[in-house]
Order: structure tokens, then sequence, then C-alpha cells
């Protein structure tokens, strides 16, 4: 066997030497990435034409940072670039139901259209809403995880036959918050709900005023400065509460001349000098946390914003500000993101040891790159995979530069190996191992199970991380498709 036949094995030597078909994926950041042939399709039909004669994986908007979605050397579905987005909202049920290319961003644009909002969501909304559900995507506050508002799905299985299952079977969750296990998703049907002003609060305080700050909110969020003091750390905390009539916007602002006029300066563009000066990071929050500020600001929300949840400010950021300061600044598009759950009542206590490790990691020139954010799961899921299954989480995420992924890798072992019931976020953990131990077996048995049910050739093949942490076989040798797109 040759080397050519050992790389890319399925492949003529002809089709590796003279393939112009394949693209290069990559995972959100481009960490993660691999080499694969590109399917669009038009129709479902189509869609189900292929997955019978081919071995596959499904790619959303790729906006996983952990690769889940990336599976070399294969046939890639690309749902988010297909034309599958059709979205139908029931206004009298109160539902919706779209296809797999469907965004998030249209889906919500469709169910304002009957003065209907989502549950919650994510903040990044040119995710696929399938893409985002399977990876079991949250926002915050009750009913955080996007995926227990879904009733009813219809996937494909491995001979192109569709199945649908409904909320209250006994697949249902599994197959919900399956991360490439199942799939293609060709549908999806949500609970949708009335729109809804909020009071949003916004403080830079002290962790030690938190429970108190946020006493009577229905959805809470904050970030952490992770150079100031572990012992009591300046955060940033955000609350939301339903509008009170009477209740009117407000701000406060320290002294026109003072320090901590200046450290507010520096906190509220701090997203732009981290970019810019990465060498400030910690001497511009050890300066900000010995000021010790103090700053509220209450925002009433509109009923009809699209990010409520992460911007109250009216309008989107990209129609209040060019799209080209996002870009080069924010850190959804400039850091490399690890997530993982943690049990709500220890949320304090990890975070404060992720404090004193990175602090520690300073000789090794590593510095965690913005805050360290968090975001409390105030309630009970009913998936399996889902973060808050075993009960209230909280959702830490940590940011560095691309380059220093490999140093959250680390971080997320050490606090594996310190905390238990550490579930792992689909879309942004290390898929390793130690999970097992926080994933009851029997759950992931069920969900083995149901992959072998519908796919006992092995044609869709879900990521290797994935593979084996369930330890799904990998059935037979890749086998990729003469034609590049299904038209």
């Amino acid at each position: 066997m040759s080397i050519l036949d050992k790389v890319l094995p399925g492949l003529t030597k002809k089709r590796i030497l003279n393939n112009k078909e394949a693209i290069r994926v990559h995972s959100w950041m481009k960490v993660f990435f691999g080499d694969v042939i590109p399917h669009r399709f038009t129709s479902d039909e189509k869609l189900a034409d292929f997955v019978r004669d081919n071995e596959y994986c499904c790619v959303g908007q790729s906006h996983s940072y952990n690769g889940v979605q990336i599976v070399p050397d294969r046939n890639a579905v690309l749902m988010g670039k297909s034309t599958l987005d059709s979205c139908d909202c029931y206004p009298v049920d109160g539902t919706i139901k779209c296809g797999p290319s469907t965004t998030i961003e249209e889906l919500k644009r469709k169910l304002l259209d009957d003065d209907l909002k989502m549950f919650n969501s994510g903040n990044y909304m040119a995710q696929t809403v399938i893409g985002a559900l399977v990876t079991g995507t949250h926002g915050y506050g009750a009913k955080a995880t996007m995926a227990d508002s879904v009733t009813e799905l219809t996937f494909l299985d491995g001979s192109g036959r569709p199945v649908t299952l409904k909320r209250g079977e006994p697949d249902f969750p599994y197959a919900v918050v399956s991360f490439g296990t199942i799939g293609p998703i060709i549908s999806v049907t949500l609970e949708a709900t009335k729109l809804v002003s909020y009071q949003s609060d916004a403080w830079i305080t002290r962790l030690s005023k938190k429970e108190k700050l946020k006493k009577g909110s229905i959805a809470t969020s904050w970030a952490v400065v992770p150079y100031s003091d572990p012992k009591d750390p300046l955060i940033m905390l955000h609350t939301l509460r339903p509008a009170s009539v009477g209740k009117l916007a407000q701000r406060t602002k320290p002294s026109l001349f003072s320090w901590a006029r200046l450290a507010m300066f520096i906190i509220e563009r701090y997203w732009a000098i981290d970019r810019i000066f990465p060498r400030l990071r910690r001497p511009l929050q050890r300066l900000a946390d010995r000021i010790d500020i103090r700053n509220h600001r209450r925002t009433i929300t509109d009923e009809r914003d699209l990010d409520y949840l992460y911007d109250p400010e009216p309008l989107l950021k990209s129609q209040r500000s060019p799209d080209i300061l996002t870009g080069l600044f924010s850190t959804t598009h400039t850091a490399y993101n690890l997530a993982f759950h943690v049990p709500i009542d220890r949320a304090e206590e990890v975070v404060k040891f992720i404090m004193v490790e990175t602090d520690k990691w300073r000789s090794l020139r590593f510095h965690l790159k913005s805050l360290i954010g968090v975001r409390e799961l105030s309630d009970k899921s009913a998936l399996p995979f889902a973060g808050n299954y075993e009960g209230p989480t909280v959702a830490i995420d940590l940011f560095a530069d691309t380059r220093d992924y490999a140093w959250l890798e680390r971080l997320q072992r050490e606090v594996l190996f310190e905390f238990d019931h550490i579930r792992p976020h689909w879309g942004k953990s290390a898929i390793v191992p130690e999970f097992a131990d926080s994933l009851d077996q029997t759950d992931m048995d069920r969900l083995r199970a149901l992959h072998q049910k519908h796919y006992p050739s092995g044609n869709l093949k879900p990521n290797e991380r994935v593979r084996r942490l369930f330890k799904l076989a990998d059935r037979g040798a890749p086998q990729m498709a003469e034609t590049s797109a299904a038209k």
C-alpha cells in the first residue's frame, strides 16, 4: 500500500493528485480543520438520495470552536450552505418549524412577524438553528438550553428515510442534543413565547455583592476580571427582570476627573485595548482592581429587540457601528473560546480556582484574554446531554489567543481533576474521555444504540473525539462521492 493510500483511503491516486473538488473546512477561529468533499442541496429528496449511497458527515455554519463538526476525508453535507431554509410559524400553537439551513437570526425575524420570540438563544445569530440545537447552545436564565424548546424533529436515517421523533417518545431526548451522531436533521419544531420588555441592569461590582444585586431577577450572567483579586474578584454583572411600569433607564458615572473615570474608560474599551496591546492585559486589570470602581446602568429593552440577552441597547451592534470593528476586536472573532458546565453552587469556587491557576502560569507567558464569562442556567433540562441535565449549572467561558488554545485545554483538565460533575459544552469543550465520569453510562449507551439503530452500515461519521467518547465503531474506510454538489 502506498503512502497516498494510507493518507486518503477510499480515493484513487488519480483523484488524489488531480482532485480539485476537495475544500478545507475549519472550526470557528480555524484551530481545527480538515479537507472534505463539499455537498450542497436544494431539496430533501436529493439529500436523501445522497445519504443513501454515501458515507458523510454534517456541517452547519462551522461555528463550533472545538472542531466537533470537522471530520476529515469525508463527504461533508454543508447544511448552512444549502438552500433548505424553510421557516413556517404557527402563532395559534405558539410554534415554529424550520429547515437545516435556517439561521437563528432568520428564525427570530420570522417569529417577530407574529409577535413571538424564542425562549432563549446563544449570542451568535449566524449559526444554523439545528447546528446550535444539536451542540447544546444555550443562553441563560430559565429554559436556557435552546433544545429544551424543541417539540419535534425529523432526520434521515442511513437509508435516506425520514424518521420523526416527538417530545415524550423514548428516543427523542437523545436525538435533540446529539452533536453529529444523528443526522442530517431536516426539520425541527420549537416552542415560542410572547414578546416581553425587560429591565436590564448592568453593574461593575465585586463578586461578594452578586447575590444581593441579582435578587428578584429571572436571568443572570456575570463576567470576571481574571487578574483582579481572587479573594473577591471585580465582576461585571448583568441581570434581567420583567420591566415595571414607571421604571426608567438610568446610568451612574464616576466624577469626570477621577481615577475611577479613567478606569471606566479603559473597561468600556477593554476589548479593543486587549486586541492592540496584549501585554497590558494584566497591568490594566490590576489597576482597575485597585481603583475599586462601582458603576450601574439600567436599560429598558425594546420587546422587539433580537439580542436583548447580550446587548440591551436598541438595534443590533452591527447596525450601530461598522462591522469592521466587530471583526477586528470582539472576542467572538479574535479569540479561542473553551467552555464547560459547572454545578451552580460551585461556580464561584471554580472561577477562583481558575484565576489562581492562570496567575501561576504568567512565568510561562500565558495570559487569559478578555474576561471569564459565567452564564447561569437556572433550571434543569430534560435532555440527557444538555449542560444542565443534572440541575442548575453555570457555563464558564474562557478565552485566549488562538495560538494559546492548548492552555485552555490544560485549564479544563485541571478543573476536571479538581471538581466533580463538570459537564461538556459540545461546541466548545475539548471532548475528552474524562467527561464520561459526569455523563450517565446508561444515557451514553442509549445514544450509541440510537446511532447504531438508524445507521447500521456506519455511513454517518461523527467527529473522532465523539466516536471515542461514546465508543462508536468506525466501520469501513472513507468513501468520497464523485460529485461536489447536488443540483
